[in-house]
């Protein structure tokens, strides 16, 4: 027996050294990095503009982008959740509707299927109010919605899109309730706003102020922890007291299993992005927000979203089951 064992043993050994040497020389062949939806898109845009960065940052790796649009993105991440975990298949994820596809479908992933790593931008959303409202702060709003509940309106894109959510999670955390206005999407909600139809309304940020900068509305306040560098005169809901962080997040995952020296190495790729003055011309040229998150920040941010929705759905399902 001990001739076998030994053989055996060699053999072990043998694997773990190819599998190191893999990992070390990471990456040796061409990394995929999909996309859940399709060309044109912002999240399609920051892949293609990070793209050569993130070559140049992994020692000269070749990496491809491609689109797999389908179900909201879900498509993808359930390709993503089910690929080898060898660091050559990687998505580019967005918050939080890798989150919200997973309450009432029949999604095959789980957050807890990935690997996550550095984020890219956060653009938080915001509370735009028509001109002819009396609120001018998050403070005034709330009161109103808690003085009379269920008779502020407020619109956004249909039921189940991050504008309604994002109503739902500020109503946990504030203890109210609005009168959610559906519309087709976020245009046709400003107009709506605009024209008095309706008190307020959610996007995000960088479609809101538009209307601000022009006087046609208010933005009172963004659904973030801190200002934005481009809006740095609007304060937060969170400085009013409440503890909500709602908005497209995105940064790259892999699939669960992939081990931690790839992730360091993807991670610290995207760091150095994001620090580069040549890509931060090109985010502001295209009006980024960047937001820098490494793998733990970004995964932490994810299982609140998830659990702000799950206890959400408990109490008030969205849409029917």
């Amino acid at each position: 027996m001990k001739p076998f064992t030994g053989m055996l043993a060699t053999v072990i050994f043998g694997v773990s050294t190819v599998a190191g040497m893999a990992q070390s020389d990471y990456p040796n062949r061409q990394i995929e990095l999909m996309i859940g939806f399709s060309a044109g898109g912002n999240l399609d845009i920051l892949a293609r503009q990070a793209e050569p960065f993130l070559e140049k940052y992994m020692s000269g790796a070749d990496i491809v982008v491609i689109n797999r649009p389908g179900a909201g993105g879900a498509l993808m991440q359930t390709q993503l959740a089910g690929a080898e975990p060898d660091g050559y298949t990687l998505g580019l994820l967005s918050m939080p509707g890798v989150v919200t596809v997973l309450f009432g479908g029949d999604v095959k992933y789980k957050i807890d299927d990935f690997e996550y790593s550095g984020t890219f931008t956060f653009e938080p959303h915001s509370i735009m109010v028509g001109n002819d409202t009396p609120y001018q702060t998050p403070e005034d709003l709330i009161a109103a919605a808690r003085a009379n509940p269920d008779t502020v309106t407020i619109g956004g894109a249909g039921i189940g899109s991050a504008a309604h959510l994002a109503v739902k999670v500020l109503e946990r955390a504030a203890g109210v309730k609005f009168t959610f206005i559906p519309s087709p999407g976020s245009a046709e909600m400003q107009n709506q706003v605009m024209g008095g139809h309706i008190e307020a309304g959610v996007t995000t940020i960088s479609s809101a102020y538009t209307r601000h900068q022009d006087g046609q509305a208010r933005v009172i306040g963004t659904l973030s922890a801190e200002r934005t560098a481009v809006t740095p005169e609007i304060p937060t809901f969170a400085e009013a007291g409440y503890d909500v962080e709602w908005g497209a997040l995105r940064g790259i995952a892999a699939p669960e299993g992939t081990s931690k020296e790839i992730m360091d190495k993807i991670t610290e790729a995207v760091r150095l992005t994001l620090a580069d003055p040549e890509f931060q011309e090109i985010a502001a040229q295209n009006n980024m927000l960047l937001n820098y998150m490494d793998g733990a920040k970004f995964e932490t941010s994810v299982r609140k979203i998830y659990g702000d929705l799950e206890a959400i759905w408990a109490a008030e399902p969205w849409i029917d089951q």
